[in-house]
């Protein structure tokens, strides 16, 4: 009976020690297994809605615009071509209006690229008068001017401003001409097509340069008649 008892406690103290050794003999961990592949991109989400105008933006954008085109070389003698939409009118009345001095009109509308400041930086003005208007005699006068006006290059990032103004029958200026005019008296609305040629000698590029432009707008009248706001010749 003795003897089956050592037997026993031998057996159980053998066991223990081999468990003792197994725990202390464990290997160094493997190397890290390859990254598995990664998943595919989630579909995009749809676009938000667009923003709100920010205020005053309807006031200075509910008379229409003028859409202006600019063509020639640079003075650095590379080619250029401008196109964009001036829609945000002058605060002042004056700058969006007509007089009526039958049988003659008198139109002066002033656009900016963007909103206006205290400044006419970024603007063109358009001085039309129609002799005649709505008979065989009828013609006209014009006149447009550029104030601080930047023709930007998104290529070379280069720019150059213009700063004059042009009279139909100006000295440098040819090829001048009015088309598809026409003026609702009831809308007080304004449309008509324009272009002309500037000689090198008279513009800031010193190259040959063609101005055109479309105009959709709805003036004021004013109603203190009086002379037309066309600028005497230079």
């Amino acid at each position: 009976m003795k003897k089956n008892y050592f037997r026993i406690v031998r057996n159980a103290f053998v066991i223990a020690c081999l468990g003792f050794s197994l725990v202390g003999c464990e290997g160094e961990d493997g190397a890290n297994g390859l990254n598995g592949i990664a998943g595919i991109n989630g579909e995009d989400g749809t676009d938000g809605n667009d923003g709100t105008n920010g205020v005053g933006f309807d006031e200075l954008t509910q008379y229409g615009s003028i859409t202006i085109n600019v063509a020639g070389m640079r003075s650095d003698d590379v080619p250029f071509t401008h196109e964009a939409e001036l829609k945000f009118s002058h605060n002042d009345t004056g700058k969006n209006d007509f007089t009526n001095n039958d049988p003659n009109y008198d139109f002066s509308v002033i656009r900016f690229l963007n909103s206006p400041d205290a400044h006419d930086d970024n603007s063109v003005e358009l001085d039309l008068t129609v002799n005649d208007a709505g008979l065989e005699t009828q013609s006209f006068e014009f006149n447009v001017e550029f104030d601080g006006y930047a023709i930007v290059s998104s290529e070379d990032l280069k720019y150059f401003t213009i700063s004059n103004d042009y009279d139909y029958d100006g000295t440098g200026v040819s090829n001048f001409s009015i088309t598809d005019y026409s003026f609702d008296a009831v809308k007080n609305e304004l449309k008509f097509s324009f272009t002309l040629d500037v000689a090198a000698a008279n513009n800031t590029t010193g190259n040959d340069m063609t101005i055109s432009g479309n105009v959709d707008v709805i003036v004021l009248e004013n109603i203190n008649g009086g002379g037309g706001p066309f600028p005497p010749k230079k």
